[in-house]
């Protein structure tokens, strides 16, 4: 029996991170778990344990609900793996069904934009998950941004060492074009919050690091970066899945529970401004309060390192980021919100990550190509148009 009042969301995929959505959406009180739609066994018994529907298929999902005389869904969630997230996408716009769709958006940013036009003229909502934009680290540090006066400046860390058993657990995050590799599955993230904190990025210049496992020859194990923005910040960042590493986005802000919390981390961001400096997850500003002119602000004078936040853990680490983005994803369905990380903030960040593997192909810089001169791959959504819901 469906709840009145209670926004339906199926969960798409029962991998690593759908049963981890479908947990949070057990315990929203403004949503209600549809269904879990995957086709292996495991998922069957995830769906028994929280007491939901099971199917095999998105086509299974529509004939129950046909048969039954129910409404679709009102939304769902994609996780599926990388490269399937555009075909599993436009199937369930095909039927009105809004999209909450696991970063990366797609692999090929023709897919994305046709993706993008066809769930406009289904008038559905896309909602990219880039739920680090919802982090209270995050939003705390873009609230603060201001205080370091002009950034002119910035520099990023995502590494740590994945264990074997993540590439056995999906074989397709070991080849680069089925959407694996960390500069696809996890530089993505960091790129979405650059840009969201500083701006579109005009152009990159990528090295790849030296490589350790032989045994994945198709799959990238970091670069480092050199970031250019339009508004002439510049910066650099390090990505690597294989070093022994605390800088990381999970390590300094506990928000995934696989990933060991370490409470002291600094520094895995940092923001250099005219007026002083920013380190983020510790959400310290450096800066000389008491300067008054050029010569006051200088090194002639010392600097003073202030916490922003107080009983920093307790205030943020009591609102989850996957909580807040599904309780966004309602408020977008019911037509209260616009997505927060729109279909062309997820291409953004596609052709962010496009400009790095191309930097890396040629050996040069690589400007970031404008979404606005993607031509859209229809093909790639595999919908006859014969076929197509009316």
């Amino acid at each position: 029996m469906i709840a009145p009042n209670l926004i339906q969301i199926a969960v798409i995929g029962a991998g690593l991170i759908g049963p981890r959505h479908a947990s949070h959406v057990v315990n929203n009180a403004h949503a209600e778990l549809f269904a879990i739609v995957d086709p292996s066994p495991t998922a069957k018994e995830i769906a028994a344990s929280m007491e939901t529907r099971y199917f095999t298929s998105i086509q299974n999902m529509i004939a129950y609900c046909n048969q039954n005389g129910m409404s679709y869904p009102d939304g769902a969630i994609i996780c599926t793996p990388n490269h399937t997230h555009i075909r599993v996408s436009a199937e369930l716009a095909n039927y009105g069904i809004n999209l909450l769709v696991e970063k990366p958006l797609s692999s090929i940013p023709e897919e994305a934009k046709a993706l993008k036009n066809f769930a406009k003229e289904k008038n559905v909502k896309v909602l990219v998950g880039h739920h680090r934009r919802f982090n209270p680290f995050i939003v705390e540090a873009k609230r603060n941004l201001h205080k370091v006066g002009d950034v002119i400046a910035i520099s990023g860390t995502w590494a740590l060492r994945k264990p074997e058993s993540y590439f056995k657990m999906s074989p397709w995050r070991t080849d680069n074009k089925t959407g694996g590799g960390v500069l696809l599955i996890n530089l993505v993230h960091d790129i979405d919050l650059l840009q969201y904190m500083f701006g579109p990025i005009e152009r990159i210049y990528a090295e790849l690091l030296k490589k350790q496992r032989s045994h994945y020859p198709d799959a990238d194990e970091g670069a480092a970066l050199t970031i250019k923005f339009k508004n002439g910040i510049t910066g650099t960042f390090i990505c690597s899945d294989n070093v022994t590493s605390p800088f990381n986005f999970e390590s300094g802000t506990g928000e995934n529970p696989t990933v060991p919390f370490q409470n002291e981390l600094e520094g895995f961001y940092r923001v250099f401004g005219s007026k002083g400096t920013l380190s983020v997850p510790d959400l310290h500003l450096f800066h000389q309060p008491e300067a008054v002119d050029d010569n006051t602000n200088s090194w002639l004078h010392p600097i003073e390192k202030e916490q922003l936040v107080e009983n920093k853990l307790e205030t943020l680490h009591s609102q989850m980021p996957f909580d807040l983005q599904l309780d966004h994803f309602v408020d977008v369905i019911r037509g209260r919100a616009e997505p927060l990380c729109s279909a062309d903030d997820g291409m953004s960040a596609l052709m962010c990550i496009d400009a790095v593997m191309k930097s890396v192909e040629t050996g040069i810089p690589q400007y970031v190509e404008d979404i606005k001169n993607i031509i859209p791959d229809y093909e790639a959504l595999g919908l006859d148009s014969d076929l197509r819901a009316k």
